[in-house]
């Protein structure tokens, strides 16, 4: 299926949990929320390059995101914490495939400081903000805010900006993914905010395409880049 298809049917799956959530028809809710990651899922296998093992760790972020998705969909706190620990995995794959993309660029951009400080204070002072009101998953979300903060500047320096559309789907999509988890942990530890289900929603799954359509681009480059290699060493 031919990609712009693959945006098509996400978005409309989004939307779809967006007017589910508006109006509050909550078997929808269950049906259309863990079928956005599956797309994202299919449409990423079926376009990237086989042969390439960064891909692997994408398509595990995806696989994580997808089973967080599962179990915040219940309620209770051990559900939420399930949530979290698979939340928490996606970013550890995020960050080692980012990682890695930097570690390909020779030579590597230099880590922008003021990025770097921006995401750290930003992090510190929210984590700060909600801490009276986490209750006993203090060292839980400590740890949560930690990686996805690493997320945040691993993507911001995953690809020297001359790559201008892959560094902008993936800044772009790591920026919206630190606000829909702001805007959750606000909605739920401090308080429900309007429209805030929509919001993290909204945030989350345009953060999770923008990231995928990146590391697609990038993933065809590097694909073709070898291709170009394998035919001149011929």
């Amino acid at each position: 299926m031919n990609s712009k298809y693959w945006a098509y049917l996400f978005f409309a799956c989004l939307l779809t949990q967006l007017a589910a959530i508006a109006f509050d028809w909550s078997g929808t809710r269950f049906i259309t929320k863990p079928i956005l990651m599956a797309i994202l899922f299919v449409w990423f296998m079926q376009s990237s390059p086989k042969f390439l093992p960064l891909r692997n760790l994408v398509a595990a972020a995806l696989l994580f995101s997808w089973a967080g998705d599962l179990f915040l969909l219940r309620e209770d706190s051990g559900w939420f914490m399930a949530g979290l620990g698979s939340f928490l995995l996606a970013h550890g794959m995020y960050i080692l495939f980012f990682m890695r993309l930097r570690r390909k660029q020779i030579p590597a951009a230099p880590w922008n400081i003021y990025w770097v400080a921006i995401a750290v204070l930003y992090a510190i002072a929210l984590y700060v903000f909600l801490f009276p009101h986490v209750g006993n998953l203090k060292i839980p979300v400590g740890i949560y805010a930690v990686f996805i903060t690493l997320m945040l500047i691993a993507a911001a320096h995953a690809v020297k900006r001359s790559r201008q559309p892959v560094a902008v789907f993936f800044t772009g999509g790591a920026l919206l993914f630190v606000l829909s988890d702001s805007l959750l942990a606000i909605n739920r530890f401090y308080r429900a905010l309007p429209a805030g289900d929509a919001g993290v929603m909204l945030t989350y799954g345009i953060a999770q395409f923008a990231i995928i359509k990146g590391s697609l681009l990038y993933l065809a480059a590097e694909n073709n880049s070898s291709a170009e290699n394998r035919a001149v060493k011929k």
